[in-house]
């Protein structure tokens, strides 16, 4: 029907149509987009299809900053995925000690997965939680298309800073391998600890994906760095999200505060991430947004002054 109805509409929602038909499709036939190659193919559609009757200025944006963004974010990938240390020399301390002394002998995960998971019986909320958890592979790029394509100011400066989170999380794994929850419950440091993202990917009938995001490397599709943990970059985006976006709009504001503390709650609840893990990636989340919120109001104050500045010459030569 959609398809059928976007014959009529003018080139871009005519393209955005199409686009959005091609996505539905592929999610029918293939599930949601789980790898970065498919998400990151899926997004640049998008780009194309939002500017595609401004064809020269979508190709300069393209050449300037989406393909700059997609190449840092895929290198990204390839050193996340070769930074891998020895699972058991991975480090524990501090975020496993803080955490059981936080929960007081158990950690907060092992509380919460006690009060809410029933294991064979997922509630509404774990899929909700699963729903929260997935939406990190795709909505901070989703939101850099929107301010992109908005020509809000601050776009560029949220676009590089997508960027420099990645790699400073990056930096931090290399020198820091950490344990989560689940690996340090596997290895008897804790109490039992269930992944619960993974077993909801066959609770939605997606075992291929579960194979995809697999801990094990014998396998042959391992994408997952499992001792990458120490900072939160699932905690991190959120955080950076709702920095960036705070202020655009008042109905924004407590939505991207929510969503953020959403995920904390998700990450630790599903034994992904420590507290400590979440914090951390809120630290670095809110650095590097607070830099790029000034790049943007610096820019802007610099691109006032010069058409001030031009203003005057223009008036007098007219």
């Amino acid at each position: 029907m959609i398809c059928m109805w976007s014959r009529s509409l003018p080139p871009r929602r005519l393209a955005l149509a199409a686009w959005l038909c091609g996505l539905l499709s592929y999610i029918t036939v293939y599930g949601l987009p789980s790898k970065r190659v498919s998400i990151l193919l899926w997004v640049g559609l998008a780009v194309a299809a939002l500017g595609v009757d401004q064809p020269r200025s979508t190709l300069r944006a393209a050449a300037t900053t989406w393909l700059p963004l997609f190449a840092a974010l895929g290198a990204y990938d390839v050193l996340r995925g070769a930074s891998h240390g020895e699972e058991s020399a991975a480090h524990t301390w501090p975020q496993l000690d803080l955490d059981l002394w936080l929960g007081q002998g158990q950690t907060p995960t092992q509380h919460l997965q006690a009060w809410a998971w029933s294991p064979g019986a997922p509630h509404w909320w774990d899929y909700l939680a699963w729903a929260v958890y997935q939406s990190h592979f795709f909505m901070p790029l989703a939101v850099a298309v929107v301010l992109w394509h908005r020509r809000q100011a601050r776009a560029s400066a949220y676009i590089a800073g997508i960027a420099a989170l990645s790699w400073a999380a990056l930096a931090t794994y290399w020198l820091y391998p950490a344990q989560p929850p689940w690996m340090t419950a596997r290895d008897g440091l804790t109490g039992p600890v269930v992944r619960i993202v993974h077993e909801m990917w066959h609770g939605v009938g997606a075992e291929g994906a579960a194979r995809v995001f697999a801990t094990d490397r014998n396998a042959g599709r391992h994408l997952a760095n499992t001792v990458a943990a120490l900072p939160s970059l699932h905690a991190g985006f959120p955080l950076f999200i709702a920095v960036m976006l705070w202020g655009l709009r008042r109905w924004l504001n407590p939505a991207v505060a929510a969503y953020a503390l959403a995920m904390g709650l998700v990450l630790v609840y599903t034994g992904e991430h420590f507290v400590f893990d979440v914090v951390l990636g809120w630290g670095y989340a809110a650095a590097v947004a607070l830099v790029a919120r000034w790049q943007a109001a610096h820019r802007h104050r610099q691109g006032a002054r010069v058409e001030a500045a031009a203003t005057p010459a223009a008036t007098a030569a007219g």
